[in-house]
């Protein structure tokens, strides 16, 4: 019996902490999904949110379907890859110019910092803290999607 709860609960701390995990790179996706999708970076309209205002809407929206997940940040860039160089330039707001498709090609990330919780949280005094299996797990997740509407990017 001591054997079974000193394996079982483990393997099961940790598929839970994997489970959430997937959970949340679905919402990193589904916030760069938004984000991509949006008519402009950081100015929206009524019926037209802005990308930085799209993203954390849809992490939230997906997250809060799932227990034990809390998300901590939420952060949204742009990313203009040269077709030329493939040298990546990153821009934590809008551009400044309009967006040159001829030169670049134009992507926007979603980066999610979030905490997962472990299904039974304990404290065993023969094992140390393990992120995941005893305690909380602070993760950070990107995912990326390219600009549907580029032009709108200096917005």
């Amino acid at each position: 019996m001591v054997l079974f709860f000193m394996f079982v609960f483990p393997i099961i701390n940790l598929g839970t902490t994997g489970l959430r995990w997937a959970m949340l790179a679905e919402a990193a996706r589904d916030g760069a999904h938004a984000a991509a999708t949006s008519y402009t970076f950081q100015t929206g309209s009524t019926g037209k949110p802005s990308a930085t205002a799209a993203a954390p809407v849809a992490v939230n929206q997906f997250v809060s379907k799932y227990s034990g997940i809390t998300v901590n940040n939420i952060d949204v860039d742009i990313l203009a890859t040269d077709i030329n160089t493939q040298a990546v330039s990153r821009f934590e707001n809008k551009l400044t110019t309009p967006a040159n498709t001829q030169q670049y090609i134009y992507a926007v990330e979603t980066t999610v910092t979030g905490s997962l919780e472990p299904l039974i949280t304990y404290n065993a005094p023969f094992i140390l803290n393990v992120p995941g299996l005893t305690g909380p797990w602070t993760t950070t997740i990107t995912a990326r999607e390219f600009a549907e509407s580029p032009q709108g990017l200096n917005e």
